[in-house]
């Protein structure tokens, strides 16, 4: 039997028009009655999260940010991870190419050193608004928490950028495509796939009792944590030979899970 069950967000339980389909709902809610934990894991931050929370109606425990904060469904933050000053100032300095944006992402806010029509744009996909923080590189220097860099532009340029940073940094951090064009790089060992290991010890459940669902790269790591892991249909071919199984919606993979 599914104790826990894991959705990412974006392109999985929301569409392109941040809308969820009541028939992902009802099913959510059913699993939840049935004695399910849902958990909502996405790059997004909490503040962003708490917005979906809302919509569901039920209490849902939380990954944020790919992993670097996970918080319990009364609101209290589990686990946090940031960057080392040092390590934040170094990934700022490599992400400043023009043609990219990147939106420097902390516990309390995503922030821009400057809002020019291209962060404008990056932030209509945000649920809650990017801030402009002009001082923010010299914040950062002097301990500003920094949980993760979300990095917008051409497809090509952000492969270019991703092996760069594996290049220079190697474990010391963790990247991966988030959306079809953005990248996310969080501090070395965050992940999906590593909080949902650590919600699974918090709440004393085993692997064969677990399940996800997510449509992206950024889902890869919690898919080989959990015994069945669901790629949305529309995913690239990665994603989806790398779940166990398939689902058009997160109902379908519910309803699935309910019926075993």
């Amino acid at each position: 039997m599914i104790k826990l069950f894991v959705s990412d967000i974006d392109g999985t339980l929301m569409d392109r028009s941040k809308q969820i389909c009541k028939e992902d709902i009802d099913a959510i809610r059913l699993a939840y009655r049935q004695g399910v934990h849902i958990c909502l894991a996405s790059g997004r931050m909490y503040e962003e999260i708490k917005v979906v929370m809302e919509l569901l109606d039920i209490p849902c425990y939380a990954v944020c940010q790919n992993g670097a904060t996970i918080v319990d469904r009364n609101g209290t933050v589990i686990r946090a991870s940031k960057f080392q000053a040092d390590l934040a100032l170094a990934v700022q300095r490599m992400t400043e190419p023009a043609e990219l944006v990147t939106v420097i992402c902390g516990s309390e806010g995503n922030y821009v050193a400057e809002q020019t029509a291209e962060t404008e744009h990056v932030g209509t996909r945000f649920l809650t608004p990017l801030i402009e923080r002009r001082q923010v590189i010299e914040e950062m220097a002097n301990g500003m928490p920094v949980t993760k860099f979300s990095i917008y532009g051409e497809v090509p340029l952000l492969e270019q950028m991703l092996e760069t940073l594996d290049q220079r940094f190697a474990d010391r951090i963790t990247a991966s495509f988030s959306d079809p064009d953005g990248i996310d790089v969080m501090p070395g060992g965050v992940d999906k796939g590593a909080a949902v290991e650590a919600l699974m010890q918090l709440l004393d459940i085993r692997r064969e009792e677990t399940a996800c669902i997510g449509d992206s790269f950024n889902d890869l790591a919690m898919f080989r944590i959990c015994s069945r892991s669901f790629a949305m249909s529309h995913a690239h071919g990665t994603v989806l030979t790398t779940a166990t199984h398939r689902a058009d919606t997160v109902a379908q993979a519910i309803y699935d899970l309910i019926a075993v």
